[in-house]
């Protein structure tokens, strides 16, 4: 009861908001969810041309439509500089829009690697030139993401850049990483590890079990996730546990069991988990081949089910796409020699709420929290809100709306689900304005 009362005072609050703006349309009858306000109630809402101009109770029917802040997606691979014939700055950033996704955590596994606070933030106002979705810069833990010796963390943090990436490999070397612990402990920083036991996964190209008896190709075991997660929390524990570790794409069981016991114990620990290891099994891979060939590896039926259950039970922080694009040649390969990894920006937000919310029974403002404020939590930036006053940041979905994901704004197309029949669609994104609206930018 006390809850509902808040959100009502909230909501009165929202209408007193001077106008500044002259109303473009009105939203009727959608459903808010904003975790920044626990929000679940079914509201019209005025829009102006960058801002939101008044929210207040529906009292009409409700359009089944869900309004949520634009989604922050903190593992993206935008492949620029030195892998532009998969994706450009543009093309990426137009993939994110177009799958309500307005803040993007860049990772920094490019040609060079970005480990220089000149070469991010070239890339950062590069990409911030199109005026599509902003760029969160994830530079690398590591000089040259070679494992050895760190990056100038502190000169990063001065300019308000505090988290840290080798994906695509992890910091192995204990002593560099407890070196990262140690200095970005002073700016609240975080390093998001790719957790994996290198010498156990080299040369793998599926799960080992099922996958790689089916197809012949080299099998990972999770034990390749899991001991790297279970090395990084000792480590943490051993720098005094004052910094930041985030487990990043994990696909194991027990890679989350550890994750959130470590958190649970005290130390500043958190993962995520992608839609697709979500979604899909390795007899995905064992149909398709190359093109469900990812990083780790899908995993069993039991290992994903149990990993629904375990983000459904709280101890996962966030879900991120790890959007992979690689061109054909890349992928079309034999499995023992394809690239990694599949794109995931567009169908981020309707693979996420089908199979959490049908399969896992989550309510929908628990779902949009994964994809919003969890990790501008773990990026350590302001969270999307949608409120009165506020510049438009926000996203109209139909959660039942059937359709077919046949077209992509990337540059690549990697993607298992590419032809596939989809439930729940984005239909309008506003983030500053109005930039896309039923399939099209405006």
């Amino acid at each position: 009861m006390l809850r509902m009362e808040e959100q009502k005072q909230q909501m009165e609050r929202t209408t007193r908001t001077e106008q500044m703006e002259e109303i473009k349309e009105i939203l009727h009858g959608v459903r808010l969810l904003d975790p920044q306000t626990d929000s679940d109630t079914v509201v019209d809402v005025a829009v102006g041309e960058s801002e939101i101009l008044w929210i207040r109770e529906s009292l009409g029917e409700p359009s089944g439509l869900w309004l949520l802040p634009g989604l922050v997606d903190m593992h993206v691979h935008l492949r620029t500089p030195g892998y532009e014939s998969a994706e450009t700055l543009e093309t990426g950033l137009r993939a994110a829009i177009a799958g309500g996704v307005t803040c993007i955590g860049m990772m920094p596994n490019t040609s060079p690697p970005l480990d220089t606070l000149n070469a991010v933030l070239g890339v950062k106002e590069a990409g911030e030139s199109f005026k599509l979705a902003s760029i969160e810069p994830v530079p690398c833990v590591t000089m040259n993401r070679g494992g050895k010796k760190c990056v100038d963390l502190e000169k990063f943090a001065s300019s308000g850049i505090t988290s840290f990436s080798d994906d695509g490999s992890p910091v192995e070397n204990d002593e560099a990483l407890l070196d990262a612990f140690h200095r970005i402990s002073s700016f609240n920083g975080v390093v998001i590890e790719h957790p994996e036991v290198s010498a156990m996964a080299a040369g793998g190209a599926v799960n080992l079990g099922r996958a790689s008896i089916e197809t012949g190709a080299q099998g990972i075991p999770e034990s390749a996730e899991y001991l790297d997660v279970e090395r990084c929390i000792s480590v943490l524990r051993e720098s005094g546990g004052k910094a930041r570790l985030h487990l990043t794409h994990l696909s194991s069981p027990e890679s989350i069991r550890l994750a959130h016991k470590a958190s649970m114990e005290g130390l500043r620990v958190t993962c995520d988990v992608t839609p697709h290891h979500i979604a899909l099994n390795e007899e995905s891979v064992i149909a398709l081949g190359s093109i469900a060939k990812m990083n780790p590896p899908l995993r069993s039926e039991e290992s994903r089910r149990k990993v629904v259950e375990m983000i459904a039970d709280g101890k996962v922080s966030a879900i991120a796409s790890d959007h992979a694009p690689h061109t054909i040649d890349k992928k079309d390969l034999p499995l023992p020699v394809a690239a990694f990894g599949i794109t995931g920006l567009e169908t981020l937000l309707s693979i996420t709420v089908s199979t959490l919310s049908v399969e896992a029974g989550m309510a929908p403002l628990e779902i949009v929290r994964l994809l919003t404020s969890s990790p501008a939590a773990v990026l350590n930036i302001k969270p999307p809100e949608i409120a009165a006053g506020k510049t438009l940041n926000m996203v109209l979905f139909d959660p039942s709306l059937e359709w077919t994901y046949s077209r992509t704004f990337s540059s690549s197309s990697n993607t298992p689900f590419i032809g596939r029949k989809l439930t729940g669609k984005v239909l309008r994104v506003w983030f500053r304005r109005e930039l896309f609206r039923e399939g099209e930018f405006v």
